[in-house]
């Protein structure tokens, strides 16, 4: 465990050193207390697994949901060549809680280090990379039921990608992105641990309150490891109200100035849903339940297709708050359930190597730098 307790505090070092240096060149930027449009809320709330889910807090500090599907933050935003800087770190405790069928507990910690910035963009073209990884440092001594192997130690996931789009002059908007990494609990074991996602989009406004977005998205650690096609219309009759009606589905409603409702979906099972109420100036709190899962593919699995499922649901609570003008952080807490590991490719194989870990609280502090 001493290896493990010195490679955290290594991982929450280099988090710590990123947000730095981003305070140290943070320039001035509009004033976070504003509401946004609701578009780009849209585009703030859903962000790409396996990345690190984003807090941006600027412009909507309730949008720190889980992710949709690959590029489509970047796909739903209607504003071309004004990317920001971010730099993010997250920390997250989940305490020990007993594996089904086997006498002992587990727990981890989970750090997330995510770095987005403009490679070159203009007013109608916008060039972006990303990097980013997340850890997460076990505490047990469970093995998998199946094979018979201990369970990892720890599990990788790196990444690195960038994206392309371009407005037209009839106001349409196209992309594409790629991006690749390892996701395991050896990265880079081989070739056969690496990662490689690609998507491509197209948003065609109809007027000032309506859209048509097209998408087309791969990633090889979803639940779905091909490429998936979406279709999706946007309504938006006034700033308190916007909805995505397809692939993905997300409702965005406003009932009362302080009060933000929101919900979102997308194959097969993942859930974002949310209320936030500003509670003085930029303060707000919040509660939600997430659905979410994560997949990687183990260094000795005996089956190269197969994948490392993690399942769980989540009841959160939280407040968000900014310190200074560029830094914001959100502390939350809640309670997981419903969350077991598996191996195989499809979910149908759920009940080979199947973990499950008992329900218990989880702790998150996340900091976002941003200009």
């Amino acid at each position: 465990m001493t290896r493990h307790r010195h490679r955290a505090v290594s991982i929450a070092t280099l988090g710590i050193a990123v947000i730095a240096v981003g305070v140290g060149r943070a320039e001035d930027v509009s004033d976070p207390r504003s509401p946004p449009p609701p578009s780009e809320q849209l585009a703030e709330s859903i962000v790409l697994p396996p990345t690190v889910p984003s807090l941006d807090a600027a412009k909507d500090p309730a949008a720190d949901g889980y992710a949709v599907l690959p590029g489509f933050a970047t796909f739903l935003n209607p504003t071309v060549g004004n990317a920001p800087l971010r730099a993010e770190y997250r920390a997250t405790w989940f305490a020990d809680e007993p594996v089904a069928g086997q006498p002992t507990n587990l727990g981890y910690i989970e750090h997330d280090v995510s770095v987005s910035f403009p490679i070159w963009q203009s007013g109608a073209d916008e060039w972006t990379a990303t990097a980013g990884f997340r850890g997460e440092i076990f505490h047990t001594n469970a093995i998998l039921p199946t094979t018979r192997q201990p369970f990892p130690d720890e599990l990788w996931n790196i990444r690195f990608g960038t994206t392309y789009r371009h407005q037209f002059d009839n106001g349409w908007i196209s992309g594409g992105g790629v991006s690749v990494g390892s996701a395991s609990d050896e990265p880079f074991h081989s070739i056969k641990e690496m990662t490689a996602g690609v998507n491509a989009f197209l948003r065609v406004p109809q007027g000032d309150h309506y859209a048509w977005l097209f998408s087309l998205a791969y990633s090889p650690t979803s639940e779905l490891p091909f490429p998936i096609p979406g279709v999706a219309f946007v309504y938006q009759p006034n700033e308190n109200f916007h909805a995505t009606i397809g692939l993905p589905f997300q409702l965005m409603y406003r009932p009362i100035e302080d009060l933000t409702l929101d919900f979102s979906y997308m194959l097969l099972r993942t859930v974002h849903a949310r209320a936030t109420y500003r509670v003085a100036g930029p303060v707000r709190v919040y509660a939600g339940f997430d659905w979410m899962n994560e997949g990687y593919f183990l260094a000795r699995r005996e089956d190269d297709n197969d994948r490392f499922f993690y399942y769980d649901k989540r009841l959160t609570g939280g407040i968000i708050a900014p310190i200074g003008r560029h830094v914001f952080l959100n502390l939350s807490g809640g309670y997981v359930f419903d969350r077991f590991y598996f191996e195989g490719q499809h979910y149908s194989d759920s009940q080979i190597n199947r973990v499950d870990v008992g329900n218990g609280p989880f702790v998150s502090l996340h900091c976002q730098v941003r200009w």
